[in-house]
């Protein structure tokens, strides 16, 4: 067994998971309806900023920091996206960590200045849609200033059935270059196709 070295409280935050809406601009075939579309319209910036101060209203009481975590859809698909965090992170200074989940289908410079205000960025593989070069080259250089302990970065390899040699290949990128990583199970119950679509190489 390990030797205990250390151990500290964990923070208390006042924790948000905030979805902000349901387009993405993947369709991958397990995704359930409720958690994607390709159709409707993003938020545009004042309705977020509006949702985010009426939140903030009505909790702030509780004296606590803010831990917000950003899901969709696709957060990056929102062209607001970026400037709704700039805009936290520049006005209220009790937001002490933003986490972000996302396809990893913008650009890298992209993520490399959102990497600036947030605290941990996830990126999740979908190999039906994913370009796997550029998603392995923005992971290397976000994984060279997401460092730990005051940043992080992780992948979730999703666990598709039809990508087995796919996932070893992840497996090995990401172990070469010392990513943080982890195997997710895919539950397939709500998919919305039977099978994935045909990859061109």
């Amino acid at each position: 067994m390990d030797k205990i070295i250390k151990i500290e409280p964990i923070p208390k935050y006042f924790s948000i998971t905030w979805m902000l809406g349901s387009f993405c601009n993947y369709d991958c075939m397990y995704c359930p309806p409720e958690l994607h579309d390709t159709t409707s319209r993003p938020h545009d910036l004042d309705t977020m900023k509006t949702v985010w101060q009426n939140i903030y209203q009505k909790t702030n009481n509780q004296n606590l920091p803010y831990k917000i975590s950003f899901s969709g859809g696709e957060v990056t698909a929102n062209k607001n996206f970026l400037p709704l965090i700039e805009w936290i992170r520049n006005n209220y200074n009790d937001v002490t960590m933003i986490v972000i989940t996302t396809n990893g289908s913008a650009s890298t410079g992209y993520y490399l200045k959102l990497a600036e205000y947030v605290e941990a960025i996830s990126f999740s593989t979908h190999s039906e849609f994913m370009d796997e070069d550029k998603f392995f080259i923005t992971a290397k250089e976000l994984n060279k200033v997401m460092v730990r302990p005051t940043k992080s970065f992780h992948v979730n390899i999703m666990d598709e059935f039809w990508n087995r040699e796919g996932i070893e290949r992840y497996k090995k990128i990401l172990e070469e270059n010392n990513i943080s990583y982890s195997v997710n199970e895919v539950e397939y119950k709500y998919q919305t196709r039977t099978y994935p679509l045909e990859r061109i190489y």
